[in-house]
C-alpha cells in the first residue's frame, strides 16, 4: 500500500468526508458519504454495527474510497483514492 503523503494527512485531518463503495448482496454498488480517519498509512472508515455498509464489508471486504478536499474540488492540492481490503 501506497504511504499516505503530508497533503492526504492534512486533508484527512481536516474532517473531509470520504465517499466509501461496497458491494451489495446482489453484486451492485453502494456508495456512502462518511468521515474517515487515519492511523498512520491505515484509513479508518466511520461506520456502525449493522448499517448496511457495515454488513457488505463484512460479507465482501472489496471496498474502494475517495477523498477530495471540498475547497479544492479540482484536486489540484491533493485527494486520496484507495481501493483494497476491509478488515
Amino acid at each position: 500500500m501506497k504511504p499516505l503523503s503530508d497533503i492526504v494527512n492534512k486533508l484527512i485531518e481536516g474532517k473531509t468526508y470520504a465517499n466509501v463503495a461496497a458491494i451489495m448482496p446482489d453484486g451492485s454498488p453502494q456508495v456512502t458519504q462518511t468521515w474517515v480517519d487515519h492511523e498512520g498509512d491505515l484509513v479508518l472508515v466511520n461506520t456502525f454495527e449493522g448499517s448496511q455498509k457495515s454488513r457488505n464489508l463484512r460479507r465482501n471486504p472489496k471496498v474502494a474510497l475517495t477523498v477530495t478536499d471540498p475547497s479544492d474540488p479540482s484536486c489540484q492540492g491533493g485527494y486520496l483514492q484507495r481501493r483494497g481490503g476491509a478488515y
